[in-house]
């Protein structure tokens, strides 16, 4: 006897449900089993516990319950541990992009010499971390014997093993004889090791380049004067007057200048005329010692730089000189104030001062900054207006 049509269905339908659940469980099985395989991998490579271990805990623990150390949470149920953090190795950082090169304003005077001696500075301090000092110098235009005579001072700047970025903040002039001309580079160096891309360290530095005039009138690479000086720690026993300049906010000085005064190498009457003017405005120091060249370029007298008593001011707050010489701005008006101070032997600028306390004198090289030179302290000739 045939079974009924129904009978039939509900046999094929059962036979087909009994066979998907069966797939779907063979399913959850697979997925468990991979789940598993994973746990297992993750704790081994995060120095969890390996397969050996596992194994003798299973043999070990059979006379009684394996201890829990978490809390039971509902029906009897253990809290499932948190799962191993995954440590991902950080990735190298590339070092920053070069910085733009220094481009002189509209008014600068010897714009092309100027655009040269940063672009000396600038190569120099625009380097990868696998770059050698020779590979640098190599690309300036030198003979063997001056090289030689520069590896010394350049080496200040070049960190092997470090990357550095150099990006030149001002150039000023400090002299123009005979075709030949100092230039006064304010750069900020970024140095960074290799796979950072932040530096470690920021030094603003100034380095005095120097040019000579070519058979063709165009401005050629002579030497690296100074590279700004080596590093001084802070002393302790540091002088008021001279921790008041260092740490003035509105007296902006660069590390080199900054460790003139650690070394104890600025006259104390210099360093309390900087104090005055920073009561009357912000303003911003090229050069105090290192950086200048030693005697007034091109001649055989010692600079009051030497010796510590002049600094150099191209900005006030952020004015340039060289974009200042109207009788109604600022720096006139400073300067005005300063050539009446009798604590002042000489002040250099782009104007001229007949009635002035002060030797007053102005050329071609101080159309860009306030020459400022001081009596020796205390022997001022008279008193400090």
């Amino acid at each position: 006897m045939t079974a009924a049509p129904a009978t039939r269905v509900g046999h094929s339908l059962g036979h087909r449900f009994f066979l998907l659940l069966r797939r779907l469980v063979a399913a959850l099985v697979g997925v468990n089993l991979v789940v598993l395989a994973m746990l297992v991998a993750v704790t081994m490579f995060a120095g969890g516990d390996d397969l050996t271990d596992v194994a003798l805990k299973s043999t070990e623990e059979d006379d009684g319950p394996v201890p829990i150390s978490e809390p039971m949470t509902g029906d009897g149920a253990i809290d499932a541990p948190p799962a191993p953090a995954v440590v991902v190795p950080p990735i190298a950082a590339e070092p920053p992009p070069y910085p733009d090169p220094f481009e002189p304003t509209a008014n600068e005077t010897q714009p092309d010499a100027k655009r040269m001696g940063a672009l000396v500075a600038y190569v120099i301090t625009n380097y990868e971390a696998n770059s050698s000092l020779t590979g640098l110098l190599a690309t300036l235009p030198l003979g063997s014997t001056l090289m030689e005579g520069m590896v010394a001072e350049v080496d200040l700047v070049h960190h092997p093993g470090a990357w550095s970025r150099g990006a030149i903040e001002y150039v000023q002039l400090g002299g123009h004889l005979d075709g030949r001309i100092s230039l006064i580079v304010v750069l900020r160096q970024d140095i960074g090791f290799e796979g950072s891309g932040e530096p470690q360290l920021t030094q603003t530095r100034v380095m005095e380049v120097r040019l000579a005039r070519g058979d063709e009138g165009e401005w050629t690479f002579e030497t690296i004067a100074s590279a700004g000086g080596a590093h001084a720690e802070r002393p302790a026993d540091l002088s008021a007057v001279a921790a008041a300049v260092v740490d003035h906010e509105r007296i902006g000085l660069p590390d080199t200048a900054a460790w003139d005064i650690y070394r104890g190498f600025i006259d104390r009457q210099l360093l309390q005329v900087m104090l005055d003017i920073a009561e009357r405005t912000p303003y911003s120091v090229v050069v105090l010692q290192t950086g200048h060249s030693y005697n007034v370029f091109g001649t055989d007298r010692v600079s009051n730089h030497s010796v510590g008593r002049a600094v150099d001011i191209h900005m006030l707050d952020t004015e340039l000189v060289i974009d200042s010489h109207a009788t109604t701005s600022d720096f006139y008006a400073l300067a005005e104030w300063i050539v009446s101070r009798h604590d002042i032997r000489e002040f250099g600028s782009p104007w001229r001062f007949p009635d002035a306390v002060t030797h007053t004198f102005t050329n071609e090289v101080h159309h860009d900054h306030l020459h400022i030179g001081v009596h020796r302290y205390p022997a001022s000739p008279g008193p400090v207006a």
